[in-house]
Parts: structure tokens; C-alpha cells; sequence
């Protein structure tokens, strides 16, 4: 048996494409065992690199970031074999993890209390669009309609009043939102050391959308006046993005509590020392009066270089910035590769994928392995559950497993 941390722990990912089981993932990747539940078909979301505007690749890169390390049983839930299967699974099962929408949840028996009847120790790890309750509690969605959208965020990252709104990458939410629901289950898991109980657990993704928009959102609750927004023309020059030489971009952040200690800082690594001396912008209230100016200014001086020569001035003197990055970069990234943001697989081939974004201190997580085809380890689970080889072909003839 493995040390990993989680090694003991065996979960169902009873769940399709994204939030749901990128939680098991990170349990995953502290070793615990995760068994994914897909319809004989196959799930759904190893279909969504085919989704019109995503980058074109022979492997299937989502299927591959979601569902490293996991066996996968296609088994058909709807049959009552294939729902007994399901069961015996849960009885030996610490977490059970499930994505779909109530109603499914319903017709399926896969609710808590039908979880629980089975496994009272089991923690119900519920992943929803919009909350368990409520006028929405039924509706579909997915994090660009219920965490970007429903929360606000896509109407606020607009570049301007009369702009449309920006549409959200896909996953943007569901990432999030799967760290939370990993939060909430070790936290069960914590509670189940204590009490010996087990509980159901959950968070929406429209809950996520309101955390991640928490500043906005609370402004509105505390019946601040809503209506300015920070428009292209009306941003400080200072928390600004801007263009370089060679095309790429940046976000220029100095915070008005250290604009007097680093504006000094930024005309030296500029080599316009002599604006130091310019009566527009001899002050803080000198500079925001006269802020479109300087923002003409510093677009021209940051079109002179390329981005490698202006993050040497920025580091040299303390310049807080952001490079605008572009996934393309990550294919070498000193940063997340000294950072250990990458893993490589298990099977020695060298090619990477992106680690989950938490660590723990003398725990190792395991070497990933590649993520399962559709029924890969259906019959070695059957075996496992006790069943000979004419029942496992009697249930493959009957489409109940694949």
C-alpha cells in the first residue's frame, strides 16, 4: 500500500466534466483512490475539446487535466444491476462526489439520504450550479453562466460602460470551485475523525462567483453607490496595462500608498528622471489631475522596449507589475517550473501537467498517472466487487457495464 496521504481513502467521482471531479483530482493526487462512475458511452466532457475555438490537439488535454489517476467504470445507472453495482462501490466508499443536477440526482436515487441508507460514513460531496435551495436550485449551468455570469464578474471586467461584456475561459470557474469543494471534504473528513459520522458537504458555483467578486458584491450590500464605473480613460495611470516593443503587454500596479516611494523608482528604470522636475507631476494630486498626460507618456516609453528589458528595470527597482502571459509561455516557465507548478506522468514519457495548486509540507503527492479510457478498469472493479467471468460478460452483452 502506498504512504501518500490519502492512500486509505477510496472515492467515488460520480460527477461530469469539471468541478465536480477536479475536487477528486487533488484527493487524487494525495493518493487516494478515485473510481470515476461514466455512462457506457462514455462521459460527456471528453467530447468538450472539440468545442469550436479551443486549441486543436490530438490528445484530449481536458479529459487529461481532470481525470489523471482515476479508474474509470462505465456503468449504466439507470439499470437496477447497474445502480446494485454503484452500491456495492459506495459501502466501501469514504467520499462520494456528484455534479448532477438535482432533478438527475432524484430520478437516479443518488441524493444524500439515498447515499447515506447505504453508507452512513460516507461524506456526500454536493457540487451544484446555483445552491441546494432556492427558485434556481433545478437549473443547469456551468461556471460562464452560473460563476462568471450570475456573479457579476462578466459584467465588471468590461473595458467599458458601452463594451460588451467578456465571455470567461472554459474551466475558469470550475477550478475554483473544485478547491472548494476539496476544502470542504477534508474538512468532513476532519469531522469524521472526531465523531465518527459521516456528512453531506457542498458549495455552487454561483456561491464561488460571489466570493470571487466578494469586494464588488459586498459594496452592494452595504448600499454603496454602484453606479461609477472605472472606464480606459478614467484608471490611473498607475494600475494601468500597457504595450511593449515586441508586442506583449503588461499590467503596471502601484497602489496609491506606495506612489511616492515608487514613482522616483519608475522614472529611473523609464531613464525620464527629468519629469521629476515637471510641475504636472510634482504630487500625487499633481499627477491625478493631469493623468491622461502621463498615461500618454508612459504608452509611448513602454513601446520603446521589449517586455525582457523592461522586467529587468521593473526588478531592479522594485516596479510592481504583471506580465500578461500566454499559455504558449508555460511550455517554458522558470517561475512555475522552479515553483514546482508542473508534474510530470507516471510512465516516464516526460510530458507534464499542471499539479494541483496546494501543497503540504513532508506529504508527497503521487505521479500522476494518465487519465483512464471510457470502462478502461470496469472489469477488473467487477472482479474486485466479486464477480465472475460469466456475470461480467452477462453484464457486457447486456450494455449495463462496457
Amino acid at each position: 500500500m502506498s504512504d501518500a496521504l490519502f492512500s486509505d481513502l477510496l472515492v467515488i467521482d460520480c460527477a461530469s466534466f469539471i468541478a465536480g471531479p477536479a475536487a477528486a483530482t487533488i484527493l487524487a493526487d494525495f493518493g487516494a483512490r478515485v473510481i470515476k462512475i461514466e455512462p457506457p458511452g462514455g462521459d460527456g466532457y471528453r467530447m468538450l475539446k472539440h468545442l469550436p475555438g479551443l486549441p486543436v490537439s490530438e490528445g484530449n488535454y481536458p479529459w487529461t487535466l481532470t481525470n489523471r489517476s482515476k479508474e474509470s467504470l462505465a456503468v449504466d445507472l439507470k439499470s437496477k444491476e447497474g445502480r446494485a453495482l454503484l452500491d456495492q462501490l459506495i459501502a466501501k466508499a469514504d467520499v462520494f462526489i456528484t455534479n448532477y443536477p438535482l432533478p438527475v440526482r432524484r430520478r437516479l436515487r443518488l441524493g444524500f439520504e439515498d447515499i447515506h441508507a447505504v453508507n452512513p460514513k460516507t461524506i456526500y460531496a454536493s457540487l451544484t450550479p446555483y445552491g441546494e435551495r432556492g427558485p434556481e436550485a433545478d437549473k443547469t449551468g456551468y461556471d460562464a453562466t452560473a460563476w462568471w455570469a450570475r456573479s457579476g464578474l462578466m459584467d465588471l471586467v468590461r473595458h467599458s460602460e458601452d463594451t460588451p461584456p467578456a465571455v470567461s475561459v472554459p474551466g475558469m470557474g470550475d477550478h475554483m470551485a473544485a478547491n472548494t469543494l476539496y476544502g470542504a471534504i477534508v474538512t468532513a473528513l476532519y469531522r469524521r475523525e472526531r465523531t465518527g459520522e459521516g456528512a453531506m458537504v457542498g458549495t455552487s458555483l454561483m456561491a464561488n462567483g460571489l466570493w470571487s467578486n466578494g469586494l464588488m458584491v459586498q459594496a452592494a450590500l452595504d448600499g454603496a453607490d454602484m453606479s461609477p464605473r472605472l472606464t480606459a480613460d478614467s484608471r490611473s495611470a498607475f494600475t494601468e496595462v500597457y504595450g511593449c516593443r515586441d508586442g506583449r503587454w503588461f499590467i503596471l500596479t502601484i497602489l496609491g500608498q506606495a506612489e511616492e516611494r515608487a514613482w522616483p523608482e519608475l522614472l529611473r528604470s523609464l531613464e525620464r528622471e527629468d519629469l521629476s522636475q515637471d510641475a504636472r507631476f510634482a504630487s500625487p494630486e499633481a499627477r491625478k489631475e493631469n493623468n491622461s498626460a502621463l498615461k500618454m507618456m508612459f504608452r509611448d516609453a513602454f513601446l520603446q522596449r521589449d517586455w525582457a528589458d523592461w522586467n529587468t528595470r521593473f526588478v531592479e527597482h522594485g516596479i510592481t507589475c504583471g506580465r500578461i502571459a500566454q499559455a504558449v509561455d508555460y511550455r517554458n516557465d522558470e517561475q512555475a517550473d522552479a515553483a514546482q507548478m508542473f508534474t510530470e506522468f507516471d510512465d516516464g514519457s516526460g510530458d507534464r501537467t499542471i499539479d494541483s495548486p496546494l501543497f503540504v509540507a513532508g506529504e508527497a503527492k503521487i505521479a500522476p498517472r494518465r487519465a483512464p479510457d471510457a470502462g478502461e478498469h470496469s472489469l477488473a472493479i467487477l472482479e474486485e466487487l466479486g464477480l465472475d467471468a460469466a456475470s461480467q460478460q452477462r453484464l457486457l452483452e447486456a450494455g449495463v457495464v462496457s
